[in-house]
């Protein structure tokens, strides 16, 4: 669950980020929230994937909330 702004929770979980390029697979960040990200994810747009969760579910709950992917 997203507790702070995207820019300040890449800054404080980055370091855990993998940076290999042996590796195949690649991880990121994944992170929950809602509302207007605009301004909050404009900087990470080149590595940045964003889904709607109320493509998943219906509940009224998840209208405005959001799933992005920070990749590494």
């Amino acid at each position: 669950r997203a507790v702070t702004g995207f820019p300040g929770f890449v800054k404080i979980t980055a370091k855990n980020l993998e940076k290999s390029d042996i590796c195949s697979k690649s991880n990121g960040i994944i992170y929950l929230k809602g509302g207007d990200l605009t301004e909050e994810i404009n900087i990470f747009k080149e590595k940045l994937l964003l889904w709607d969760i109320k493509d998943f579910f219906s509940e009224p709950f998840f209208e405005t909330k959001k799933i992005l992917y920070l990749t590494s």
